[in-house]
């Protein structure tokens, strides 16, 4: 069962990285969870670095970063991988296309990078439909009450 994010407004993501200060940045995706939901996925990445670049940010060029993880952002060893066969000293700065859970791998990793969100994670769903807000209060018997079909 994915989790369903959305893209935050590029505008927003701009003006988070110039409030950061951000040199240098790294943009990773999500093979799994982001990528169904198209917006993180090998074309959102890309898409994204192409908008950045246009927009004057510096982007991470290295030869063993993939645009994105396949095992998902939340795979915690294949992050910890990443971290291991990235030069540290190389950027300073990672936009993580991801859901919160692939943040907390991204951030635990690189302890020392500025860490910006790409997208927000609205549930969990399926086949890339919301199917769940998480709310804590699960009362299916005629149909989720928080969510609009």
């Amino acid at each position: 069962m994915p989790t369903i994010t959305v893209k935050k407004d590029i505008k927003n993501i701009k003006r988070k990285l110039i409030e950061k200060n951000t040199e240098t940045l790294m943009v990773i995706g999500c093979g799994i969870c982001a990528r169904i939901s198209k917006t993180g996925g090998p074309k959102e990445t890309g898409d994204m670095k192409d908008i950045l670049i246009k927009n004057g940010f510096k982007i991470l060029k290295n030869n063993k970063l993939p645009d994105i993880i396949e095992e998902g952002l939340c795979n915690y060893s294949a992050v910890k991988k990443l971290a291991e066969d990235i030069d540290d000293n190389s950027f300073d700065s990672i936009l993580v296309l991801g859901c919160g859970a692939g943040l907390k791998c991204i951030a635990d990793n690189f302890k020392n990078k500025k860490i910006i969100t790409g997208l927000n994670t609205v549930g969990v769903g399926v086949k890339g439909r919301l199917t769940c807000v998480a709310c804590g209060d699960c009362n299916f018997d005629n149909g989720c009450k928080r969510l609009k079909d």
